[in-house]
């Protein structure tokens, strides 16, 4: 199927169109069948268009859907016979962006964005929309003799040069670019310099064997709990995925875990005058010291993005994001003390 963009001016003589479907396709004008317009006011005309290449497979994957190397060398063929500087053969760029130019055609081919709806009996998993736009060396020179008006038309496999992504590999391509970082670790017993420190100690956390740890992640935002959403095309295909946070583990430092949500913040002026409590959400208690050293306290964050996009959705899971911290665990005679942490 071959759509005349409807950007471009509007060549309304057929004869001129069946040309160029015969220079741009290699369809000879007695194939081209009857045209109208469509409901996007574009002028379409239903052609069986063949395309060198093989057809992308549906689903997962790296590779790309669909991908055939483009020239090295980009050569516009000009204007036969003129010696305008404007309209003599050149070498040109390649590529100006997402598309790429193709020597035989004598056109940059890019993929449509957004796609149409595929023609009867094609799926926009395999085959696309693509248009060809010509090289325009003078925008003065347009109409004549400079062909300036480009075409979009149906492939089964992408031109040279273009990749085609299916919506799965869409997918993976914008989870490449999402930032997922790990909590901030709250925590209580809290950083601080105790009043039995010698001066210059720097702060640091410290708690005693019994104690009940509070365990909380502190200032979420979308980087480091989610949900982050957002939205991109590739390869002609537009696709959404949100990541979101789908557990939390804890680790003590001294072989014991919990599994949390965001957990509770220890308010430190309200629990002042109680008898320590285990957090309603989220902690532990040591059973024995650090000795010497300090406990690591680990909090891992394993993430989850879900995504839908060109008819189709999943799951991508997503390395795990982790913090840690550093706890001395110490040893009292009585463990019920009103200044939590000291």
């Amino acid at each position: 199927m071959l759509t005349q963009r409807p950007a471009r001016k509007s060549v309304a003589v057929l004869t001129l169109l069946a040309a160029l479907l015969t220079f741009l396709i290699g369809v000879s004008p007695a194939a081209a069948a009857e045209c109208h317009i469509d409901s996007w006011g574009n002028q379409v005309c239903d052609i069986e268009v063949g395309q060198p290449g093989t057809p992308g497979t549906p689903g997962g994957g790296t590779a790309p859907a669909g991908f055939t190397p483009g020239p090295a060398t980009c050569l516009w063929d000009g204007v036969e016979g003129s010696e305008d500087p404007d309209l003599i053969p050149r070498e040109i760029p390649c590529s100006t962006g997402d598309d790429y130019w193709s020597n035989g055609r004598q056109c940059y081919w890019s993929i449509d964005d957004p796609q149409r709806p595929a023609p009867n009996g094609k799926s926009l998993n395999v085959g696309a929309y693509y248009s060809c736009d010509p090289y325009v060396s003078n925008p003065a020179l347009c109409g004549a003799p400079t062909n300036c008006y480009g075409f979009s038309l149906w492939l089964d496999a992408p031109p040279p040069g273009i990749t085609r992504y299916t919506p799965a590999q869409a997918a993976g391509m914008l989870v490449r670019t999402f930032v997922l970082q790990p909590i901030t670790i709250g925590m209580a017993p809290e950083r601080k310099v105790r009043t039995d420190d010698p001066a210059g100690t720097a702060a640091y956390r410290r708690t005693w064997v019994g104690i009940p740890v509070w365990l909380w992640v502190d200032s979420t935002s979308e980087s480091t709990w989610g949900p982050l959403t957002r939205t991109a095309t590739y390869g002609g295909v537009t696709v959404t995925a949100t990541a979101q946070v789908q557990s939390l583990t804890w680790s003590s430092g001294d072989g014991q875990t919990v599994n949390c949500g965001v957990g509770t913040p220890f308010n430190a002026a309200a629990m002042a005058d109680q008898l320590a409590v285990d957090s309603p959400t989220c902690g532990f208690r040591y059973q024995r010291t650090s000795g010497s050293g300090t406990f690591t306290v680990s909090a891992s964050t394993t993430w989850v993005v879900q995504w839908n996009g060109g008819g189709e959705n999943g799951t991508i899971a997503m390395p795990t994001t982790t913090s840690s911290a550093q706890v001395r665990v110490g040893e009292l005679q009585s463990v019920n003390t009103a200044n939590y942490g000291d």
